[in-house]
């Protein structure tokens, strides 16, 4: 993907994510299971999740989409790159009835 394609891609994808009155994510999209904050340093990185998976769909390699993300330091990259998306495994069980 070149320069221009990954500008269009992020003006499109990430602004898509971006929470506004106006333009809001579908509410079958909102559901994930992700740390809001970094456990090390803080940095918030909950709004990073969808952009994420996007460019991974894009056929971005791991390193190259948390680099568009802007994560730079490893931690915020292991809260990425680490996550198991259990929400839609969970999803499938009901809860226990009384």
């Amino acid at each position: 993907m070149n320069e221009a394609q990954l500008i269009q891609f992020d003006q499109t994808f990430l602004g898509y994510c971006r929470t506004s009155p106006t333009l809001q994510a579908p509410v079958d999209r909102i559901k994930m299971i992700i740390p809001v904050r970094c456990f090390t340093c803080g940095k918030i990185v909950g709004n990073k999740w969808e952009a994420y998976l996007g460019l991974l769909q894009a056929e971005y390699t791991e390193g190259d989409a948390l680099d568009a993300l802007g994560l730079k330091r490893y931690c915020c990259r292991r809260m990425l790159l680490a996550h198991v998306d259990l929400i839609e495994k969970l999803l499938n069980y009901a809860p226990l009835e009384k």
